[in-house]
């Protein structure tokens, strides 16, 4: 096996022989400073309460767990190799709109659809029958079709298309905020290599990732994604669809009925093509750019879709086709699926040490220290395992640490338990478009949760140093803990509130 190449559209990335070995060292070095430090909390005699230890456990090991599970899933990264070219094959190409997006939005993102080089029949799937937009299709030879009426949101505009339209071999669905490449077709086409492969997804590249500093930290959570981690799950054969940027073969979509109606309508559609026994391709190139949300209520808005979305699909089409995926697919919906438990297991770790602290009860006794010194390794080859396979990222400005994501993913933790609530109550998340243009409404209400975990914390660090006779090392590990939330939800926090502070920098963006 030797070395594979991609052109990326901005960069090149490799795959070595020598990758191979040290990604395998790693992962060895890596799984062990886990068990390290796993063998330290389990077995090093720190339990104090049967009941609260198992609880804080999970809080404190969900994190873990996922990393473990992408460092083996990075082992399988590939690039797959295309077939010849296919000028031949019929294409069509489809992008619904809803009202209120906007029309300098669609003027460019049209555009771009008639300038893809390889022949194809454009389709707008308009919610809206919106005139500006009939008056652009018919300037760009784009076929406009009037889905006012038409129900599933999304999904359903494409299932209407398909059944009344399109005709085409391969179906190129594309969001009204991407903007497609010319070369998009000419790409992807070729690794349809063989006739089970349901599609091939892309890199979802973003030019709006500078505009905030929300957008560079919802940027920075999906470059890790769209680099390794879908390489990985492309060399198991299981990568997903996301329904931004993905060409599907049309047989495919037909076997399973359509593109699949929910709210993680994507990941939907993939995993019943996966259970009905179709392979898929991920391809790293940046074939088109769209938007990420720019502001963090529309961020708060798409995650909470998402999320909601994983959990029903979760509990609905994964647990109904278990038996007819394969061992990788079983295993990739699986943890896809439980996803944003990390909202839960981030409730835990702040609201545990305020229990902790003001009821004077533990889990755990140890010193921080201790603590420390048993997590730093752990720490240390879960940093160098990030930082080295950056370079699978797709372009060069995505490497480094990602800070902002890390502090905003810890700021969305009451989103996704919100959508866990939901779920597990039955409560409809309606599907609305992520929007694309900054919200420059009032966010001061989103902080609440924020504002209430710093308080409290901050209330029972104080109250334990105020009160307790003595401060064991069970008292300072959570004052500790309690502390690491205050600053953790800070730089979130600060941007739900500073349009309302009187010193706020106007000219700080960051």
């Amino acid at each position: 096996m030797g070395e594979v190449t991609c052109d990326t559209g901005t960069r090149t990335i490799r795959i070595s022989v020598l990758d191979r070995i040290l990604m395998f060292l790693l992962l060895t070095a890596a799984v062990e400073s886990a068990l390290y430090f796993a063998d330290f909390w389990f077995l090093g005699g720190h339990r104090k309460n049967l009941w609260l230890f198992p609880i804080l456990s999970y809080a404190v090991f969900r994190s873990i767990g996922r990393n473990v599970v992408s460092w083996f899933i990075f082992q399988f990264t590939t690039i797959p190799k295309p077939g010849p070219a296919r000028p031949d094959a019929t294409v069509d190409v489809l992008m619904t709109a809803m009202p209120g997006e906007p029309f300098a939005m669609f003027e460019t993102s049209l555009k771009a659809i008639a300038a893809i080089r390889h022949p194809h029949q454009a389709y707008l799937l308009d919610g809206g029958n919106d005139p500006a937009l009939r008056d652009i299709c018919a300037r760009l030879g784009i076929n406009h079709i009037d889905c006012r009426g038409i129900q599933g949101a999304k999904a359903g505009k494409i299932n209407h298309c398909l059944r009344n339209h399109a005709k085409g071999e391969f179906v190129l669905i594309l969001d009204p905020d991407h903007i497609a490449e010319p070369d998009f077709l000419d790409r992807t086409l070729p690794c349809f290599t063989s006739g089970d492969i349901a599609f091939v997804q892309v890199v979802q590249a973003y030019h709006n990732v500078k505009k905030s500093w929300v957008a560079h930290g919802a940027a920075e959570q999906t470059f890790g994604f769209y680099g390794p981690l879908m390489m990985g799950l492309g060399g198991l054969g299981v990568p997903v669809a996301i329904g931004a940027n993905c060409t599907f073969r049309r047989k495919a979509l037909d076997d399973i009925g359509g593109h699949a109606e929910s709210l993680a309508e994507d990941a939907n559609t993939s995993l019943r093509m996966h259970a009905k026994g179709w392979k898929s391709v991920y391809l790293p190139y940046r074939a088109s750019y769209g938007l990420v949300p720019e502001d963090l209520r529309s961020f708060y808005h798409q995650q909470l879709k998402w999320a909601a979305g994983m959990f029903r699909l979760f509990l609905g089409d994964y647990l109904r086709n278990i038996p007819r995926f394969g061992l990788a697919a079983r295993l990739n919906y699986f943890f896809s699926g439980g996803h944003y438990l990390v909202g839960f297991a981030t409730m835990l770790t702040m609201v545990l040490p305020i229990l902790f602290l003001f009821g004077r009860i533990f889990a755990v006794e140890m010193s921080f220290t201790e603590f420390a010194w048993h997590i730093a390794p752990y720490l240390f080859f879960s940093t160098w395992m990030s930082l080295y396979v950056q370079r699978w990222y797709s372009d060069d400005s995505e490497k480094g640490f990602p800070w902002r994501s890390m502090f905003l993913e810890k700021g969305t933790w009451f989103i996704y338990f919100l959508a866990f609530a939901y779920t597990l109550a039955g409560k409809k998340v309606l599907y609305l478009p992520t929007p694309k243009t900054a919200d420059k409404g009032g966010t001061a209400y989103l902080a609440l949760p924020h504002v209430i975990v710093i308080v409290l914390s901050a209330a029972a660090v104080a109250y334990a140093w105020l009160t307790y006779p003595r401060i064991d090392d069970g008292t300072r590990l959570m004052a500790v803990f309690a502390v690491l939330n205050i600053v953790s939800l800070l730089p979130v926090t600060w941007i739900c509130l500073r349009d309302y502070l009187p010193f706020r920098d106007r000219g700080a963006e960051a």
